[in-house]
């Protein structure tokens, strides 16, 4: 009997599927077949027999997809040990040219217990819908043949690896500026680029010290984010001595310190609108009869004021980014100390190491700035919107408490057995457990996901080379309508879960494996810094 827990699956096949009984998808299914996830990538193929109707009549309409993670399914047990290997050496028998293989339930949004599938994506244009069907045939009898009832659909996707003054330290909501300074401030999230290349784009990771260097702060990114691999030769890099020219990093790129100085401008702004406005209600208060126009008055006057005081402080603010942030000589944040070569398919568990060290600048972060592991969980989520967003089943406990101050703090890192069996505490609307993960970055701000249960694997093609085969996990997004969970330019960020889920929020594992390898490892003992 097949393995299967979704009631709204086909029957388990264990027949070679053929041409007839499998076509390919017509270009409108192609176009719209993913409608509502947030890339809505071209389906090339599908092994399901399920038809897909176009919607027609005057109130035709398309009902929006959405992934989510697998949960307790069969085929965790053997993913990545049996089938997935298998997959892979098929289609590398093939030269199919697969980016990545993701375990995931995909149906619609607000679905009960979606099916799960095998979500593969190939290189765009790399593949025809007719061989596409021969592929995904071929992996679902993969499937067929270990009593897993898993379809296959085949999307087109690559794999993108995203790439003077002091720092402002974090101040309160209440302060008018608080939401400008932000992308200026030591919390996480840092906008970064390699100073050789100010069009490319990432964000810093996370604070870790240097025991044999006291009092120095050190940023985790990726690789990616200040060796673009388009640009620089993937080899070991190293910053030995003074005499070595520094490969210099940058706190902003040029398109995003312009972002940041006209998002400050469009506050100043909006400010104005909100005077004129205030304005006119004191105005129409003096049509009013007394009462009214006295509670008219006392409810407008302070907003008022607290509006004309937000302006100076944004005009302030304002000059003091420009004049201060606009040079790039001003924004050097530091520079590379050591980054390995970007490996896939590393060590025994065959995971992607895409890592590098950059050592701060103490003009740059200090003690008096410093904030340490902290996310700004920002003002423009209201606080009951973001904290019931941690909790996608109703049943759940609201155990997670917004912080006073908005910096949510976090240390220490997941274990591979939570990843992949997370607590049953922590449900999701279809009572799977389930792992909320945060993430604050430079291209998709902050935003909530769930973390998948089984990894994904991924084929990266480097320019010249060709591809390499790796590991990685997924984090899918939150629901149908709150878009990608990162975009690129998000790496290197440091997701994190909330301090309910476990002893304390936590970063990716990739830490730990940070540690065991690198080059330092008989003098360089990592900590995070809370």
């Amino acid at each position: 009997m097949a393995a299967n827990d979704d009631s709204n699956s086909l029957p388990a096949i264990h027949t070679v599927y053929t041409a007839p009984d499998v076509v390919p998808p017509s270009p409108v299914e192609s176009q719209y077949f993913y409608y509502g996830i947030p890339s809505q990538p071209p389906l090339v193929a599908r092994s399901s027999l399920n038809v897909w109707l176009e919607p027609t009549g005057p109130e035709a309409y398309l009902l929006p997809k959405e992934s989510s993670p697998i949960g307790l399914h069969p085929l965790r047990e053997i993913w990545e040990a049996t089938v997935g290997p298998a997959m892979v050496g098929y289609l590398d028998s093939k030269g199919v040219k697969w980016t990545s293989l993701d375990p995931v339930r995909m149906g619609y949004a607000g679905e009960s217990s979606p099916p799960v599938i095998v979500w593969m994506g190939v290189v765009p244009g790399s593949i025809s819908g007719e061989e596409g069907v021969k592929v995904a045939t071929h992996c679902k009898c993969i499937l067929s043949a270990h009593d897993i009832d898993v379809h296959i659909e085949i999307h087109e996707s690559m794999v993108i690896r995203s790439a003077g003054p002091k720092m402002y330290k974090p101040v309160p909501t209440s302060n008018a500026t608080a939401r400008a300074r932000e992308p200026f401030s030591t919390a996480l999230g840092l906008p970064i680029c390699a100073e050789v290349t100010p069009s490319i784009q990432g964000t810093g990771g996370f604070f870790v010290s240097y025991p044999l260097n006291p009092g120095k702060i050190y940023l985790v990114t990726a690789r990616h984010v200040v060796f673009h691999p388009d640009e620089t030769s993937n080899e070991l890099y190293q910053h030995c001595n003074s005499s070595q020219r520094r490969r210099n990093v940058l706190l902003f790129g040029d398109a995003a310190i312009e972002k940041h100085i006209t998002a400050t401008e469009s506050e100043i702004s909006g400010k104005h609108i909100i005077i004129e406005q205030l304005e006119r209600r004191l105005e129409d208060a003096k049509r009013m009869d007394e009462e009214d126009a006295e509670a008219e008055r006392n409810h407008v006057l302070p907003q008022l004021e607290e509006a004309r005081k937000a302006i100076g402080a944004l005009e302030k603010f304002h000059a003091d980014v420009s004049k201060d942030w606009k040079k790039q000589e001003n924004r050097i944040l530091g520079y590379v100390v050591l980054s390995p070569p970007i490996g896939l398919g590393v060590g025994e568990e065959g995971f992607t190491e895409d890592w590098a060290v950059i050592e701060i600048d103490d003009s740059k972060v200090d003690s008096t700035n410093f904030v340490g592991n902290v996310i700004d969980l920002s003002t423009t989520i209201p606080i009951d919107v973001f904290t019931a967003g941690m909790f996608p089943h109703p049943a759940n406990p609201p155990s997670f408490k917004y912080p006073g101050n908005r910096l949510l703090k976090f240390s220490g890192t997941i274990s591979d057995e939570e990843m992949y069996k997370p607590a049953p505490k922590t449900l999701d609307h279809d009572n799977d457990p389930c792992i909320m993960v945060i993430k604050r970055s430079y291209a998709s701000d902050l935003t909530v996901g769930r973390l998948n249960n089984i990894c994904s694997f991924t084929r990266v093609y480097f320019k010249g080379q060709s591809g390499q085969m790796s590991k990685e996990v997924t984090v899918l997004p939150h629901n149908s309508k709150s878009g990608a969970f990162s975009r690129p330019g998000d790496c290197l960020t440091a997701p994190t879960l909330p301090p309910s889920t476990s002893s304390s929020s936590a970063c990716w594992s990739m830490v730990s494996r940070l540690t065991s390898t690198s080059p330092w490892d008989s003098c360089f003992g990592i900590v995070i810094l809370g």
